[in-house]
């Protein structure tokens, strides 16, 4: 299986990609839902499809839909 399309677009992805904190956990969601077999049901791509652009989904948006840890949905439209 290919990379997700919105891999190199994907604010999340490039926002925690070297961040020493966060990139062995982030490395966990590239291998399922960026280059695996959970692209489908990645909910940052369904919601980029949506709103039609990887840039406009929030940052703290994981790929299994659920806040980045210490992050809230306070900022996020229904």
């Amino acid at each position: 299986m290919g990379d997700c399309v919105n891999l190199e677009k994907c604010e999340f992805f490039r926002q925690h990609q070297n961040d020493e904190d966060t990139k062995y956990a982030l490395m966990r969601f590239v291998r399922s839902y960026c280059r695996g077999d959970k692209q489908y049901p990645c909910v940052r791509k369904k919601v980029s499809n949506a709103l039609r652009g990887p840039q406009k989904v929030l940052v703290n948006m994981m790929p299994t839909g659920l806040p980045l840890f210490g992050t809230d949905k306070k900022d996020w439209s229904e």
